[in-house]
C-alpha cells in the first residue's frame, strides 16, 4: 500500500513538473501577437520619413513606439526556448518540419481556391515546387530555428556543465560581438541585426542562464521589470525620432539592438513572476506556431500588406488603429484554427514515422 502510494505521489510530481505554465504560453501568445503587429507597421507602411514627422509628429512618436513594443516578438520566442532547453528528438525534429511544410502547401491551396472562385490565378505552377523548399523558399527564422534544435544538445550540455561565471562570461562575449560587429559597425555579416542563427544562439544561452542561474533580474518585483520595460520603449521611441533629422547606421528596429534585448528580457521576465493554470491558454499556445507560418507565408505576406496599406489609406489614424488591430487578431486566430487541422494529420502520420524510426534506431544504434 505504501509503494502504491509513493508511486502515485512520483506519478503527480511527475505530472506537475511536466505541465505548462500557463503564464509562458500565455507569453507565447503575445509574443505572435506582437509578431504580425509589428509587420502591419513600418514593414508593411515604411519608415516615417522627416515629411511624416514635420506633417504628423505625434502620429509618427506612436508608430515608433508600437514598434519598438512589438518588435520583442522573434526574441521573446526564443528566450522561451531557451529558458526551458530544447529536446530535439526525431519526433520534435519531424514534427516541426511537417508544421512548416503543412502550411507551406496549405496557403497555396487555399490561394488557389480563391483564384479559381474570382476567376484570377493566384498561384503560379511553380510556386507548388518551391513551397517545398521549406528550407530555403520560407523565411529565415525556419532554417535558423532548425539548426538551433540540432544543436541545442551541445548547448544544454555545456550549460549545464558550465559554472556561473563561465556562462555569464560566454554570454556576455557573444552579446559584445553581436552588439559591436552584429549591430554598430556591421562587421560581420553573420549577425544580420539579429535575423541569423548566432543571433539566435545569443538568446537561447539568454535564457539557459536565467533560468539556471536567475540572479536580480528573475528576484527583482515584476513592477521593476514592466517599468524597465516601458523605459526601453520610452528611449527606443526618442532615439527613432531623433534619427529621422541625424541618419545613422544603427537600426534601432533590429532583433540584436542592445536596447531592445534588454527589453525583451525585462519583458520575459514579468511574465515569469506571473503564476496561474489555465487550459484555455495551454491550449491555445500549442497552435501559436502556425500564426507565424500563416502570416510569414511568402504568398501571404504581399496580400496581408497590400491590406494594411489599403486599410492606412482609406481612415483616420483611429479608426485604422482598432481595424489593424482586428487584422492582427483575425490572422491568429486563423492561424491557430489552421493548425487545429494540422494535428490530428501530423497524429496519423507521426505513429508510423515513429516506427519506423525505432527500427532504423534499432539497426544503426548511433541515431
Amino acid at each position: 500500500m505504501q509503494a502504491q502510494a509513493k508511486a502515485t505521489a512520483d506519478t503527480n510530481s511527475f505530472l506537475m513538473t511536466k505541465q505548462r505554465q500557463s503564464n509562458i504560453e500565455l507569453l507565447r501568445i503575445v509574443a505572435m501577437f506582437l509578431i504580425v503587429l509589428t509587420h502591419a507597421n513600418i514593414f508593411s507602411l515604411g519608415r516615417p520619413k522627416m515629411a511624416n514627422f514635420e506633417a504628423e509628429p505625434v502620429w509618427t512618436g506612436v508608430r515608433f513606439a508600437v514598434q519598438s513594443f512589438s518588435y520583442i516578438g522573434v526574441n521573446l520566442f526564443i528566450l522561451i526556448s531557451g529558458y526551458f532547453g530544447i529536446k530535439p528528438r526525431f519526433k520534435a525534429v519531424s514534427s516541426f518540419l511537417f508544421y512548416v511544410l503543412f502550411f507551406s502547401l496549405f496557403c497555396l491551396l487555399g490561394l488557389w481556391i480563391v483564384g479559381l472562385a474570382i476567376g484570377q490565378p493566384l498561384v503560379k505552377p511553380e510556386m507548388w515546387g518551391n513551397a517545398l523548399r521549406i528550407l530555403t523558399k520560407y523565411n529565415w527564422f525556419i532554417p535558423a530555428y532548425l539548426m538551433l534544435m540540432l544543436f541545442a544538445p551541445a548547448l544544454n550540455s555545456w550549460c549545464a556543465a558550465a559554472t556561473r561565471r563561465q556562462l555569464l562570461l560566454a554570454t556576455l562575449l557573444l552579446f559584445a560581438a553581436s552588439t559591436y560587429l552584429g549591430w554598430m559597425t556591421h562587421g560581420l555579416k553573420e549577425f544580420l541585426d539579429g535575423y541569423s542563427f548566432p543571433s539566435l544562439i545569443l538568446l537561447y544561452l539568454i535564457g539557459r542562464y536565467l533560468r539556471l542561474h536567475g540572479g536580480y533580474l528573475m528576484r527583482r518585483s515584476r513592477r521593476t521589470d514592466m517599468i524597465h520595460f516601458l523605459a526601453y520603449v520610452a528611449v527606443n521611441t526618442a532615439l527613432a525620432l531623433w534619427r529621422i533629422p541625424h541618419p545613422y547606421e544603427m537600426s534601432l528596429f533590429a532583433l540584436n539592438n542592445p536596447l531592445q534585448l534588454y527589453g525583451t528580457v525585462c519583458f520575459f521576465a514579468y511574465f515569469t513572476k506571473l503564476h496561474f493554470q489555465n487550459q484555455t491558454v495551454n491550449s491555445i499556445a500549442r497552435s501559436t506556431f502556425g500564426i507565424f507560418l500563416l502570416q510569414m507565408h511568402p504568398q501571404v505576406m504581399p496580400w496581408f500588406r497590400k491590406a494594411v496599406k489599403y486599410l492606412y489609406g482609406n481612415a483616420g489614424h483611429g479608426l485604422f488603429s482598432a481595424e489593424v488591430v482586428g487584422l492582427v487578431i483575425a490572422f491568429c486566430i486563423a492561424g491557430i484554427l489552421i493548425d487545429r487541422l494540422r494535428a490530428p494529420l501530423w497524429r496519423q502520420i507521426d505513429e508510423p514515422l515513429d516506427r519506423l524510426y525505432h527500427r532504423l534506431k534499432a539497426k544503426l544504434p548511433a541515431l
